[in-house]
């Protein structure tokens, strides 16, 4: 008990003590218009664009097997009432 106590008070006064100003980077800190900021805008949109792309491949997979599982449902209920002999 008394070495948790020790390590919180000891945590407590190293966040107090040993805390300094946080700066930005330099990209962020320097000027948006620079190469650097307008490489880093072009290299998110990059970004966002594989996660859409992804996403949309994923949905449209999705997509594509529950049209197919409704198909092979209707097939089946179509079979079903065609063996049955009660509906030609």
């Amino acid at each position: 008990m008394k070495r948790v106590a020790a390590i919180r008070i000891f945590s407590v006064l190293l966040l107090l003590l040993g805390g300094s100003q946080a700066n930005a980077c330099s990209v962020c800190f320097g000027d948006p218009n620079s190469p650097m900021g307008k490489g880093l805008g072009l290299g998110v949109i990059a970004l966002l664009m594989v996660v859409m792309t992804v996403l949309g491949v994923l949905a449209s997979f999705f997509v594509f097997l529950a049209r197919r599982a409704k198909a092979v449902a209707l097939k089946e209920a179509g079979s079903a009432l065609s063996s049955d002999g009660s509906e030609v």
